[in-house]
């Protein structure tokens, strides 16, 4: 597995009728180029034959195509374990139900082949099962191409986004990086990716953007955290863990963020901000089972994070009777999520 250029790390669990796809995805025409890959599945404990599908392959093409056997950790635990075993220069994760675009990611190898910065930014589009249409992206309009930007110059808080840029599909990782800030992901619960908008903007000194239009979003498939039945039935514990872990990554890792630059502003501004979501999250909810989980969550921020200093929506938590605070912000909460409803539909007719 020596001289290996891009390592992709896919977890599979429950997806015997999308893995074939995903897998023959990256099978690029140049046999050159397609051994620089370092194909890394991980079988996270499915009962399904998805393992033994990506094991047709690994026989294939031992060279590239790794499977991996793992008791079940979910999604983020397995993208730890095979971050942990990833042999290439740089790092890419792709989900089982999604799929690359061949011809573009044959651009993009020929274009790792050349580069050496801590991260490289690219685009992609996302698949829409129910309209059976595909959305381009578009996240990086204010980067130049080929650019290279110091991590500690660009503004990330200013840009608005800075969260969404860094994300697994839309990022190429070094991965000598990644697996010094291990682990990265949040394990056995929905959303562990949260993790990639504060870890490598902390760790990366750099990054470039290319335009290439490599990955394919899967959005609509049952069972996904987009899934409104999913997420109800989930959601709250859920990102109550996944904030938490943040929150001690960021801890631990403090020390390893230059300060005085741009991403120590940023890490500092996620420490700052990123446990109020959760009040926001548990709102959400009814009022009986809302009542005792923000007590318990603020209770818990006063307790372990006294360091973090409430925004408004909290400040008027803590202030007002929950009888008056709730119903405000339910009226409020469904404002915003018209007004998103409408961008999101503006956005798909553009």
């Amino acid at each position: 597995m020596d001289n290996k250029l891009l390592s992709i790390v896919i977890p599979v669990f429950k997806v015997e009728q999308y893995i074939r796809k995903c897998v023959e995805s990256l099978i690029v025409p140049d046999k050159g180029q397609f051994e620089k890959l370092d194909i890394v599945i991980v079988n996270d404990g499915t009962p399904d034959r998805s393992a033994d599908l990506a094991r047709e392959y690994e026989a294939q093409y031992p060279s590239v195509i790794r499977v991996i056997d793992q008791e079940n950790r979910g999604h983020g635990g397995a993208w730890n374990h095979g971050t942990e075993l990833a042999v290439g220069k740089y790092l890419f994760y792709l989900d089982s139900d999604d799929w690359f675009d061949t011809l573009e990611l044959s651009k993009l190898i020929s274009f790792l082949e050349t580069c050496d910065t801590d991260m490289v930014m690219i685009d992609g589009e996302n698949y829409y099962a129910e309209s059976n249409t595909f959305i381009r992206k578009g996240k990086h309009k204010e980067l130049e191409e080929d650019r290279i930007y110091l991590s500690d110059e660009f503004d990330w808080i200013a840009t608005g986004h800075g969260c969404d840029m860094t994300y697994a599909h839309d990022t190429i990782y070094r991965t000598a990086m990644m697996q010094a800030a291990m682990p990265v992901f949040c394990e056995h619960v929905m959303y562990d990716d949260v993790s990639l908008q504060v870890v490598p903007i902390a760790m990366a000194k750099d990054f470039v953007y290319k335009n290439l239009n490599v990955y394919r979003y899967f959005i609509g498939r049952p069972g996904q955290s987009f899934d409104p039945k999913v997420r109800a039935a989930k959601a709250a514990d859920h990102v109550s863990a996944v904030l938490i872990f943040i929150y001690g990554w960021i801890k631990e890792h403090r020390s390893m963020v230059p300060v005085g630059g741009t991403r120590e502003a940023w890490v500092e501004n996620n420490y700052q901000s990123i446990g109020t979501w959760h009040y926001r999250e548990l709102c959400e909810w009814t009022y009986s089972i809302a009542k005792p989980r923000l007590k318990d969550w603020d209770d818990m921020m006063r307790r372990e994070y006294a360091d973090v200093r409430p925004n408004t929506m909290v400040k008027l938590y803590r202030m007002l009777p929950l009888w008056i605070f709730f119903p405000g912000f339910k009226v409020y909460h469904f404002y915003e999520r018209c007004v998103r409803f409408v961008k999101r539909k503006l956005n798909r007719q553009k």
